[in-house]
């Protein structure tokens, strides 16, 4: 491990590298299972997705303090030894059945959709939903990946008001005003559980093919 790097009072990004590691041939939006000895012990594994889309020298991870192992990360010392099991996960450009490309986030499932447009190529359109700006993490590298890729990045913030749909930002409607031709792009949707339905249920309504739609539920990457 070679470098640990707070992103936020609860957020940490962690860089590893090793010998020989283009021979996993990782894909932006796949996840590995991870484990840190110097933290929790051979035993303990964990998910969690690359948050950099991989250059063959290092990997990165960005976890939230979601529970033990991904709040203990900050406290890691460099050099400390890191076993990764992997790489896993259909969630990647592989897929792609279109040119053009809506990328959906939810929170720190932001990971892996940020790690999609670093490689993405042809139109892309980015949405990040948030509960205010403060907690969208990784926003400087998702703006200046959006200027360098010629892509649209959408933060949207805001809490939902009592009696309100949940996630009202994904409704149809609105989906279709941010992006009209969305039934002509590839949608990669990675966020809580509750968001992900909300936007697949919505992208069915408008007529999004089923191949074109690409859902992680995200948990702890």
């Amino acid at each position: 491990m070679i470098a640990v790097v707070p992103e936020s009072d609860d957020v940490v990004s962690v860089y590893v590298t090793g010998r020989d590691l283009q021979r996993l041939d990782p894909r932006a939006g796949q996840f590995f299972i991870w484990r840190f000895p110097a933290h929790n012990g051979w035993w303990q594994a964990n998910p969690f997705s690359l948050s950099a889309a991989p250059d063959g020298r290092t990997l990165r991870l960005t976890a939230k303090a979601v529970g033990a192992t991904s709040a203990g990360l900050r406290q890691l010392p460099v050099g400390s030894r890191a076993f990764l099991e992997g790489p896993y996960g259909a969630f990647t450009a592989m897929h792609r059945a279109r040119d053009a490309t809506l990328l959906v986030a939810g929170g720190v499932g932001i990971t892996p959709i940020r790690a999609l447009l670093e490689e993405s190529t042809g139109p892309t359109v980015v949405l990040y939903r948030v509960h205010s700006a403060a907690d969208a993490v990784l926003l400087s590298e998702l703006r200046w990946l959006a200027d360098e890729r010629g892509a649209r990045l959408h933060v949207l913030a805001g809490r939902t008001g009592v009696g309100d749909p949940p996630f009202t930002p994904f409704a149809p409607g609105d989906l279709a005003a941010l992006v009209p031709d969305i039934a002509d792009r590839d949608v990669y949707v990675c966020g809580p559980p509750a968001m992900t339905d909300a936007v697949v249920r919505s992208l069915r309504t408008l007529g999004v093919p089923r191949r074109q739609v690409h859902a992680e539920r995200f948990s702890l990457a």
